[in-house]
C-alpha cells in the first residue's frame, strides 16, 4: 500500500513540476507562436510519458501485484488440409432381388411350410396343393378316351373295308389323339402340386394362408434376397455433374446410427420430365445385418474438393461492428506470448468450417477458446494440453 502511495505521489509531483515550469516567452498571438507552443507542449508530454512508463516498470518490479497477468487460452496450429463439401439427398434401401412364390395350377393349400421372417433357399418346398379337381378331370377324360378309342377302332375296321367316309375315320382318330394330349397335360399339371422357392432369401410377406385356394399365377409368398441390397434415389438434375458411375459416396442410416460408403452402380439414361430427376443406384459397403429394405438413407455427394486448403471452424471467426472479420493469433514478443488481431478474408464454407483466403498462413498459432476474452497485444499463456 505504501508503494502505491509513493507511486501516485511521484506522478503528481511530475505533473506539478511540468505545470509550474517556466512559461514560454513565445508570443502565442500569431500562428507561428502557437505552433512553437504546441511543439514544446508535445515534447514535454513525451518526456512525461517516458518518465511515467519508467516509473511504472520500477513500481511493478517492486510490487508484483501490479504486474500484467497472462490470460490462459486454447490454441491450435494452422496446417493446410483437404477441404471437402457435400450435398445431402435421401434414398431408400431396397432388395436387389425380389420374387413371388406362385402356384402354376389352381388348388387348395394343404400345407405351408414357412412363415414371414423365415430364411429359405432356392428349390426348398414351400407349399403343397390339393389337386382334387385335376383328379376329377383326369377321370372324366379317361372315360371319354375309352369311348373315343372304341369309336376309332370301329371306324378303322370299316375304313379298311371301304365302308364309311374318310372324314369320319379321321375325326375319330383326331378325337383319340386330342384326349390323349389332354391326359398328358393333366398329368404334367399334377406334378405342380408341390410349390418350390425360386430364390434364396427371407420370407417378406404372406399373401395366402394354409387352407385357402390358390389360383394359377396367384402369389402365395414374397421372397427378398437381403444379402444383396442396394440404395436407390431420385437425383435432382442440378446435381448431375456430381454423380458418375463408379464414384464413391458417403452413406448414413439415421435410424441405425450407421455410417459408411457406397459406390454408384447405375445412373439413369434419361431425366424424368415431371420432376426433373434421374434414377440413381448405389451399392452400399456397409456390412450389417440390421439393414432392411425401405430404410431411409442419407446420401452425401461430393460437391467441392480443394487440396491444401487453410480452413478453421466458423466459431473462431470474430466480427467488428461493421462486419469486418478477424481472428486472434499468438505471437512471441520479447520472450512472451501476446495476442495479435489479424483481419481475414473468408471463402467457401461447409460443415461448420470456412476457408481463409487471406490473412493467415500455415503454422500460425490460432487462439481458439478464450479468443473473445483477449485484446490486441494482451499477454497470454497457451494451454499446452489443447494445442493441436
Amino acid at each position: 500500500m505504501t508503494t502505491m502511495k509513493t507511486y501516485i505521489t511521484l506522478i503528481l509531483a511530475l505533473l506539478i513540476v511540468v505545470s509550474c515550469g517556466p512559461k514560454s516567452e513565445v508570443d502565442p498571438s500569431d500562428l507561428d507562436g502557437l505552433r512553437k507552443v504546441l511543439s514544446e507542449k508535445k515534447k514535454e508530454l513525451s518526456t512525461l510519458q517516458e518518465e511515467i512508463a519508467s516509473l511504472t516498470d520500477e513500481v511493478a518490479e517492486l510490487d508484483p501485484s501490479l504486474q500484467e497477468k497472462a490470460t490462459l487460452v486454447d490454441s491450435t496450429t494452422l496446417l493446410p488440409t483437404q477441404f471437402e463439401r457435400y450435398i445431402d439427398i435421401q434414398g431408400i434401401v431396397v432388395a436387389d432381388q425380389t420374387a413371388n412364390v406362385v402356384s402354376e395350377v389352381p388348388g387348395r393349400i394343404t400345407q405351408l411350410t414357412v412363415k414371414e421372417g423365415d430364411r429359405v433357399t432356392k428349390g426348398q418346398l414351400i407349399a403343397t396343393l390339393d389337386l382334387e379337381s385335376l383328379d376329377k378331370q383326369v377321370a372324366e377324360i379317361e372315360t371319354s378316351l375309352s369311348l373315343a378309342q372304341d369309336v376309332y377302332e370301329r371306324q378303322s375296321r370299316l375304313w379298311e373295308q371301304n365302308i364309311g367316309s374318310e372324314v369320319q375315320y379321321l375325326q375319330a382318330k383326331n378325337n383319340v389323339e386330342r384326349l390323349e394330349k389332354s391326359l398328358e397335360t393333366l398329368a404334367f399339371q399334377k406334378t405342380k402340386a408341390n410349390v418350390y422357392c425360386p430364390i434364396t432369401g427371407v420370407v417378406d410377406q404372406e399373401f395366402m394362408k394354409q387352407g385357402e385356394v390358390a389360383n394359377a399365377g396367384m402369389p402365395i409368398l414374397q421372397i427378398l434376397n437381403t444379402s444383396n441390397l442396394k440404395i436407390t434415389t431420385d437425383l435432382p438434375e442440378r446435381y448431375l455433374k456430381m454423380a458418375r458411375r463408379g464414384a464413391t459416396v458417403r452413406l448414413r442410416v439415421p435410424s441405425l446410427d450407421l455410417e459408411g460408403s457406397g459406390r454408384i452402380t447405375m445412373l439413369g439414361r434419361s431425366i424424368d420430365a415431371a420432376n426433373r430427376t434421374l434414377e440413381l443406384e448405389i451399392k452400399p459397403n456397409i456390412s450389417s445385418s440390421l439393414l432392411k429394405p425401405n430404410l431411409l438413407t442419407e446420401i452425401k455427394l461430393k460437391e467441392l474438393e480443394i487440396e491444401d486448403a487453410l480452413f478453421i471452424p466458423l466459431t473462431y471467426v470474430l466480427q467488428e461492428v461493421d462486419g469486418t472479420e478477424f481472428v486472434y493469433v499468438a505471437e512471441a514478443e520479447n520472450g512472451e506470448m501476446r495476442a495479435k488481431k489479424v483481419y481475414i478474408t473468408t471463402g467457401e464454407a461447409a460443415d461448420g468450417n470456412v476457408i481463409i483466403e487471406e490473412g493467415l498462413t500455415s503454422n500460425q498459432i490460432l487462439i481458439t477458446q478464450g479468443a473473445r476474452n483477449v485484446s490486441d497485444g494482451q499477454l497470454i499463456k497457451l494451454n499446452t494440453a489443447s494445442n493441436g
